[in-house]
């Protein structure tokens, strides 16, 4: 689902992120916490986006939320984030 420009504009604008729900800094796509979990090159493509191609933001959204889903998923299956 690509995005349009008001969409990344609006997703500029909003003060929560969309992963987490916590504080984001205005003109990025999600917050300090989730940018920082996601290796250096997808970061920048995350970051000022209202400068950005709506194309250029919706694929890095896409590829951010498939590297949560596959890594995160990778962790549980060894046993990560289980409380004992």
């Amino acid at each position: 689902m690509p995005f349009s420009k008001e969409d990344v504009a609006n997703l500029a604008k909003t003060p929560r992120c969309p992963r987490c729900d916590l504080n984001k800094t205005i003109g990025h796509a999600l917050c300090r916490s989730c940018r920082s979990k996601l290796p250096q090159n997808m970061r920048m493509a995350l970051e000022k986006i209202p400068n950005k191609d709506a194309r250029t933001v919706s694929n890095a959204l896409r590829q951010a939320a498939n590297y949560f889903s596959v890594h995160f998923q990778s962790v549980r299956k060894f046993g990560g984030g289980k409380k004992r």
